[in-house]
């Protein structure tokens, strides 16, 4: 199967998130569920393991899912936002809230995708080591014959 957002051309692993995002909000993922495994998504997309812990770093940045060590991940359950005194939410506090979070699932982005681009240069880098090896054994051959 191949993302829903097919015709997106925003990196895979924030298609990934978007995905997971709609279905909590859709409600087909409630507060506790567990999300699917990093190695179902893997198998469901066709993405790398790397792709699908970016997205779900993503989604931990924005406060959507948590980890427990050996267990998995899980949805988080809403916390209330905050309130003034009276009640009601302060328009500068929730503004100022709202461009700190929106800094801090930018730089997670961010991260998540220089973590994606180190991988692909290290996957790279093998190849590279790879070619060169065999161009060695292809050389010591042809001085051999």
């Amino acid at each position: 199967m191949t993302l829903p957002l097919e015709d997106d051309s925003r990196p895979p692993y924030v298609q990934v998130a978007e995905y997971l995002r709609r279905q909590i909000q859709s409600g087909e993922l409630s507060p506790g569920d567990k999300v699917p495994s990093s190695r179902e998504l893997q198998e469901k997309f066709g993405l790398a393991s790397a792709t699908i812990q970016n997205a779900f770093r993503l989604l931990k940045s924005e406060e959507l899912i948590y980890s427990v060590q050996g267990r998995g991940s899980f949805i988080r359950r809403p916390t209330a936002g905050p309130e003034s005194e009276e009640g009601t939410e302060s328009p500068q506090r929730s503004e100022a809230e709202g461009g700190t979070a929106g800094l801090r699932s930018r730089v997670m982005s961010l991260s998540a995708e220089v973590a994606d681009l180190r991988e692909q240069v290290s996957d790279m880098r093998e190849t590279m080591q790879s070619l060169l090896e065999l161009m060695q054994q292809m050389k010591g051959e042809g001085e051999g014959a």
